[in-house]
């Protein structure tokens, strides 16, 4: 189920009030700019039951960040631009990324549509926006009648290939552009986002360890199978026995809690 946490009062969102969340995205892709809808967002994309928050993250490239800022806000009469990161975050469950990053904000409390969205360097999460094999369109069960025909979002594998990157690269050093602060909450979200990914495109139960990667049952080695070679370590070090890893230094510091996530 999709809900939105603009405030305790709003209900859950209807799949209608839902596709309103993807304006920006149909606005970015009319002009041209190459985008990907991020975070909690793309989850929903890949029909992962994730909180809508008043917060949008939209992965743009670095060039072209200023010309997708001015073309959202030139569109969208309610957003003006606000100083990243705000002050304090007292803005909501606004990520503290890079200051490269632009902070749209609403003035004014839309409740279905994110009050405030963020546009994020692709180079980040080494995400290639450009590479229309990296991208899909909105799923057919979040298409209105008018459609979003321009809207990109993540394909699965690039998804999960980003994801588990930015875990490899993070072990050991501080990526370009991070605080240094949220780095380990960041991680540690990040893996339990790959896990709520991997587990909603098997459709059944999240098994906590194995022993090999040849004992992998049939849909998590299609999973497997979709990843670039430099991200297997990465993705076994999540479900095999850490004993077992080549490189132990490679498994994200995520509580063995996660081996208990089923759907």
């Amino acid at each position: 189920m999709v809900q939105d946490h603009h405030d305790n009062s709003t209900p859950s969102l209807q799949l209608n009030a839902t596709r309103l969340r993807f304006i920006p995205l149909q606005i970015l892709g009319s002009y041209n700019i190459p985008h990907a809808v991020w975070n909690d967002d793309a989850s929903i994309c890949h029909e992962v039951p994730s909180l809508v928050w008043n917060v949008m993250e939209i992965l743009v490239p670095k060039a072209k960040l200023q010309k997708a800022a001015e073309r959202l806000v030139g569109c969208l009469s309610a957003y003006t631009r606000r100083p990243f990161p705000p002050e304090g975050n007292s803005e909501g469950p606004i990520h503290q990324y890079s200051e490269d990053c632009i902070l749209l904000a609403s003035c004014q409390n839309l409740s279905v549509t994110a009050d405030y969205i963020i546009l994020v360097p692709d180079e980040l999460f080494y995400f290639d926006t450009t590479d229309p094999l990296s991208l899909q369109g909105i799923p057919d069960f979040l298409k209105s009648s008018v459609g979003f025909d321009k809207a990109r979002v993540p394909s699965f594998s690039a998804l999960i290939n980003a994801l588990l990157r930015f875990l490899d690269e993070s072990k050991c050093r501080i990526p370009t552009g991070f605080n240094t602060e949220i780095l380990t909450q960041l991680r540690n979200d990040i893996q339990l986002r790959v896990v709520m990914l991997v587990a909603w495109r098997r459709k059944e139960q999240w098994v906590e360890r194995y022993n090999s990667p040849e004992e992998y049952p049939a849909t998590l080695k299609e999973v497997r199978n979709c990843l670039l070679v430099e991200n297997l370590l990465t993705f076994d070090s999540i479900y095999t026995h850490p004993r077992l890893v080549s490189n132990p230094t490679h498994a994200p510091n995520v509580s063995d809690s996660l081996g208990k996530l089923s759907i």
